[in-house]
């Protein structure tokens, strides 16, 4: 799977549910501050709702982590 912007919680966590751990790395608490919306959304539009810290450095390591 190649992580892109238009990516969602839900696809990633479907394929890899560890990558939760890298979304925590990232500022997002998954289990507390992802809704069922939230999770059906694209990474880009979740950046502001998420408090993702820096979105390129997340889609770094979630790629990293699927390579592995």
């Amino acid at each position: 799977m190649l992580i892109t912007v238009n990516s969602t919680v839900k696809e990633i966590l479907a394929v890899r549910p560890e990558s939760k751990a890298t979304f925590e790395k990232h500022g997002v608490d998954v289990n507390l501050e992802c809704d069922e919306n939230i999770l059906d959304t694209e990474l880009e539009l979740c950046e502001s709702m998420c408090h993702i810290d820096d979105i390129d450095a997340l889609i770094k390591d979630l790629r990293q982590l699927f390579e592995s």
